[in-house]
């Protein structure tokens, strides 16, 4: 398997490692003519040395112990997204949210895009900062959205209905690009997630126009349905082959599988959303919501948890809090509690409640509850999806 890594300072950290190495081979724990090959190895996998180490004191107690004596967390982080390298990003991140507003506002979205691309060249390219990529991401992404609205509402009003696709294209081309220049995996993801859109969307409008029916999805909200599924499967389905082929998260696949089920996963709950409540004329998180209907959002919501588990991906988790509880209070009101309570707010508290209460369940026991999940499933799936850990 070849893992890629940013080999731009392979040799620098090499010869950090190697004198630990060689300090571990005196000690009898590895064999000493092995430790060129075995630096090389750590360090495909990840290890390294920070510069500067030195030996600490496991007995040090008080103020005196070193950060590196201290006992390591037990829980261990398997979807950990490169963001914050240190508090230097953070500065750095600030210094460019404040300059990009004060050039959008002193000149127009339009300056934006060459500013960012400039800070780009330095921090990403250069610096390889993790924070100030996805900040100068999402700032190009913004000022797309911005500045080609405008551009593709002068097409005129015949073209009216295709200008979201147009603009979702927009965004499509914008980070493939900053991908293929800067290797930004949000950029990849949020490319592929916006041609996913247009796509779908242009299908959809599509449809619409051959059916000569302005109200077409009014007629047919089974169909508006059909292709919200699409879009949800496309981005799931992509998220998923990201995944399967770096399932030991080491390689940036994982970024970007990371913020593809970001999206994949409220585009999955919503889709099903749609479906439970196809045809209620009040709407979504109407007063007029069933029980049936809250029982099926809160079945759906226990299943999207449990596919994050499988796939050790917490986005399934947070995607559907909000509609967990809003049918947790609509089964507390039908079946009779509300009445028993003192007042609608202690009802609302009793929800936060609820939902704090499966939240800390899950991010206490995540690891517990995927040996007993993962290790249930079929051999050829486990292979596919990250090891359960102990």
């Amino acid at each position: 398997m070849q893992v890629k890594f940013d080999l731009s300072d392979w040799q620098g950290r090499k010869t950090l490692l190697l004198p630990v190495l060689d300090d571990a081979a005196q000690a009898g724990l590895v064999p000493a003519a092995g430790t060129a090959e075995l630096a090389d190895f750590l360090l495909g996998r990840g290890v390294g040395v920070a510069q500067g180490a030195v030996a600490v004191d496991p007995g040090a107690t008080g103020l005196d112990t070193p950060r590196a004596a201290e006992p390591a967390s037990p829980v261990e982080e398997s979807e950990a997204p490169r963001f914050v390298r240190g508090f230097h990003d953070i500065l750095i991140t600030i210094g460019i949210v404040i300059a990009l507003v004060g050039v959008g506002g002193l000149a127009s979205v339009y300056a934006v895009i060459p500013v960012a691309l400039v800070l780009a060249e330095i921090l990403v390219r250069r610096q390889r900062l993790a924070l100030p990529a996805v900040t100068l991401t999402l700032a190009v992404i913004l000022a797309v959205i911005y500045g080609s609205v405008p551009i593709w509402s002068d097409v005129g009003p015949a073209y009216e209905y295709w200008i979201p696709a147009a603009v979702l294209a927009s965004i499509a081309l914008a980070c493939l690009l900053i991908y293929w220049r800067y290797r930004v995996p949000l950029a990849l993801a949020s490319g592929l997630v916006s041609a996913f859109a247009a796509a779908v969307y242009s299908a959809a409008v599509g449809t619409q126009w051959v059916s000569g029916n302005a109200s077409f999805f009014e007629a047919h909200p089974t169909a508006l349905v059909g292709f919200l599924g699409l879009f949800a499967v496309l981005v799931f389905g992509t998220a998923l082959w990201f995944d399967i082929r770096d399932r030991h998260r080491l390689t940036r696949r994982s970024d970007v599988a990371f913020w593809m089920h970001l999206a994949a996963a409220p585009a999955i709950l919503y889709t099903v959303m749609a479906q439970i409540y196809l045809g209620n004329a009040d709407g979504w998180f109407s007063t007029d919501t069933s029980v049936w209907q809250a029982i099926a959002i809160v079945a759906t919501v226990v299943v999207l948890m449990l596919i994050g588990i499988i796939l050790d991906r917490r986005a399934f988790v947070t995607s559907g809090l909000l509609s967990f509880g809003y049918a947790f209070k609509v089964l507390l009101t039908e079946g009779g509690l509300a009445q028993t309570l003192a007042s609608a707010d202690t009802l609302i508290f009793l929800t936060f409640l609820a939902i704090g209460v499966v939240v800390l369940s899950l991010g206490i026991g995540w690891q517990p509850l995927r040996n007993i999940v993962v290790r249930r499933l079929p051999d050829s799936i486990q292979d596919m999806v990250p090891p359960a850990k102990g």
